[in-house]
């Protein structure tokens, strides 16, 4: 991250400094009201910036969620080396770590993280947005994605489909941004503990068998 800033373009640099500024402002503002009843102004006072110059990073308000998707996938792409580093070549230990890591991510933007995956869903109707949405999610589903392939090929980690896959253990992340309704009083170790069991029952067990007795298919 830091040879990246180093490589950077003063207008760059500023750039993204004021895109995390507002990042982070829309996150305290989304935690006080709903999407709908924010307002640009409202956002660019939270962030200390100008009501005419926020809109030198962003287009419409509509891509403060496009920014939110960004910034939370980039948190996580940050520690990614690290991860790996810590996980010995093992694949499982480093998707456990790749999850926990998730899960404290949404963790700490809980309340945005909520209304980009409530408001996500219309926004992708429309195709530009669709498109936006997508290209901002796409390194974090491609690294989970890239953990399970490199698991299956060292034979520690089964699944049939890896889109499926994907899906299934962000829809587990996710999960946690519940926290304020079904899950009041579980701690967030607590929740971490409960998918890594179902890691450890479901990915990572012998491949099943099927009724003729091979190993399942995997694609």
């Amino acid at each position: 991250m830091a040879e990246a800033l180093r490589n950077q373009s003063p207008d760059q640099t500023l750039a993204e400094s004021r895109r995390r500024q507002i990042f982070l402002a829309a996150c305290r503002v989304l935690a006080r009201k709903s999407f709908h009843e924010a307002s640009v102004k409202e956002l660019a006072l939270e962030a200390g910036i100008a009501t005419g110059s926020i809109y030198l990073y962003l287009h419409s308000k509509d891509e403060i969620l496009v920014l939110i998707a960004e910034s939370m996938v980039g948190e996580l792409v940050e520690q990614l080396p690290a991860i790996r580093a810590r996980s010995g070549g093992d694949p499982r230990r480093e998707l456990i770590e790749m999850m926990s890591t998730i899960i404290d991510v949404i963790d700490r933007y809980r309340d945005a993280f909520n209304v980009l995956h409530h408001e996500g869903r219309y926004l992708e109707r429309r195709t530009e947005y669709k498109q936006a949405i997508v290209r901002a999610s796409d390194p974090y589903r491609s690294a989970v994605a890239d953990v399970l392939r490199r698991g299956r090929q060292a034979g520690v980690i089964h699944f049939f489909d890896a889109l499926s896959a994907v899906h299934i253990i962000h829809m587990l992340c996710a999960g946690w941004a519940m926290h304020g309704l079904s899950l009041r009083g579980i701690e967030k170790e607590t929740y971490k503990r409960e998918v890594t069991a179902i890691l450890e029952g479901r990915f990572f067990a012998p491949a099943s068998r099927n009724r003729n007795g091979n190993g399942a298919a995997h694609r």
